[in-house]
């Protein structure tokens, strides 16, 4: 599965459109509330957030509270900063997120990879623009939040700037990336 996502800078929070195999399927947005900004994923046919990503406080790196649909709630946070290196644990499972050197970042289930994402080094006026590609099976939604989190983490973009370059990650990294890896499809 192929997961675009688009970002529009507006100016109190971001947008994204959200496309699964080149159909637009989802919609999130940013909100600032109080002190801490929230993301909520939604899919074209609910009014109701799929994922309410709520940023906790903390110094550096990243942390986030995330509402699941069913009202369940589980925890997004940081193992390494110095080697973009992220976990959320849902259930049973454990989502590791590695980033790597440029643009890329992997997603890990209980240790076997389910899905990868990269970022377009140069963006024109809008914002930036992921894509993610995910096994068949994987959570989408979840990964997408994880994408979505990271993005209002990092992202340096300002209303009104017409080219943005990223150089991306310069630094160590917890994971080399897996060239070889493929999605597994169901079809």
């Amino acid at each position: 599965m192929v997961i675009d996502v688009n970002q529009k800078k507006i100016a109190f929070g971001d947008k994204y459109r959200i496309f699964i195999n080149g159909e637009q399927t989802y919609f999130a947005s940013s909100q600032l509330i109080g002190f801490m900004p929230k993301l909520h994923l939604f899919d074209n046919q609910n009014s109701r957030a799929k994922l309410t990503m709520g940023k906790k406080w903390s110094w550096f790196s990243p942390k986030y509270e995330v509402t699941l649909w069913d009202g369940g709630i589980i925890e997004f946070g940081t193992v390494s900063l110095w080697k973009s290196h992220y976990q959320c644990q849902d259930g049973a499972d454990l989502y590791e997120i590695f980033g790597h050197k440029g643009h890329k970042h992997s997603v890990y289930k209980n240790d076997v990879q389910i899905a990868w994402w990269d970022k377009e080094m140069v963006t024109w006026f809008e914002g930036d623009n992921y894509k993610i590609v995910a096994d068949d099976d994987s959570n989408h939604e979840l990964i997408i939040g994880f994408c979505l989190m990271l993005d209002s983490q990092f992202s340096n973009n300002k209303n009104g700037n017409t080219v943005t370059i990223n150089f991306g990650n310069i630094g160590p990294q917890a994971k080399e990336f897996d060239y070889a890896w493929r999605p597994k499809q169901l079809h």
